[in-house]
């Protein structure tokens, strides 16, 4: 059973005593709890993870028309039932014009019967987005969309389709398998993308083939769990990484990077060396630190084993 325990889910304390709370210990009362929320039950009563919607986050800086575009596309393609929300993950660095194509947005998603709203970071960059948004989504399932279309979009409904298959494991697009590829990318970082994932691939014996792009639908409760350190972009690589470590299965789909025409130096080329700290440190990590403090992780193997069973 793939439903991972999280301390706090959507607003919602499933902790016990005071005494509990204080300490960051799960209670077994808790723990039903979590499991009521996260998954449904079949005609034996037995529980299961299950798909029921998505919560799309958009880490916003200086996108414009292509956030109105980004949305549109997610509506346009997929059932509004599937998609949870949007969540515009912003910071004071955001600029005006960003949150005036949020506000078109809005109308456009809310019309459709979505909503959208805007969260304001506390962990800073990129990654600070992501972390913030992953605690805030009420989504049964999580999905990272960067608004300058360059996560590719138009594989949302490809991959909303796989996790209600495979509601436990991991969706993730990839820019190596055949009919994926990369679009207004410099040939020398293309290249040096190619060799970091033979170097991730023989460093963790993965057959995956796309360690560091990070489009992916995964169970929003194992976002909120994963023990990420990253702040910047090497995020990408921690949530690909730690599930690895932790046994959680992948599947993965083709898709296209579309850089921006205008991009400048967000994620300068420099930057992606830093890709490989996050790579090696959990590569040897113990078990133990792979899960934010609070994850009962015996519980977490044994609820894995029974999804097994």
């Amino acid at each position: 059973m793939h439903c991972i325990y999280m301390h706090s889910l959507a607003g919602k304390v499933l902790y016990g005593r005071r005494s509990d709370i204080d300490r960051g210990i799960p209670t077994s009362r808790a723990r039903k709890r979590a499991r009521r929320f996260l998954c449904g039950t079949d005609s034996r009563g037995e529980e299961h993870m299950k798909f029921e919607s998505v919560s799309i986050i958009l880490p916003t800086l200086r996108e414009t028309g292509s956030f109105v575009e980004t949305v549109s596309t997610i509506l346009n393609t997929n059932r509004s039932e599937d998609i949870k929300e949007f969540i515009a993950v912003v910071c004071d660095k955001t600029k005006q014009e960003s949150f005036s194509s949020i506000e078109e947005a809005r109308k456009i998603s809310e019309s459709a019967g979505v909503p959208l709203r805007i969260l304001y970071q506390t962990i800073p960059y990129f990654g600070g987005a992501l972390r913030d948004g992953f605690d805030a989504a009420i989504g049964s399932h999580c999905c990272m969309v960067t608004p300058d279309r360059e996560t590719a979009p138009d594989r949302v409904s490809d991959m909303i389709a796989l996790a209600k298959e495979y509601p436990g494991d991991i969706i993730s697009a990839s820019r190596w398998r055949k009919g994926g590829g990369f679009e207004n990318y410099s040939k020398f970082k293309k290249v040096w993308n190619y060799f970091s994932q033979v170097l991730l691939k023989l460093l963790y014996l993965s057959s995956l083939t796309d360690f560091t792009w990070s489009v992916q639908i995964a169970p929003t409760v194992l976002c909120q769990s994963l023990n990420y350190q990253e702040t910047k972009h090497p995020i990408t690589v921690e949530r690909v990484v730690i599930p690895l470590r932790l046994g959680i299965k992948f599947h993965e789909i083709s898709g296209i990077i579309y850089m921006p025409e205008d991009d400048e130096t967000v994620n300068p080329m420099m930057a992606n060396l830093a890709y490989l700290r996050p790579a090696f440190r959990w590569r040897f990590a113990r078990r133990e630190k792979l899960l934010k403090e609070g994850v009962d992780e015996k519980w977490l193997k044994q609820e894995l084993k029974e999804d097994k069973s």
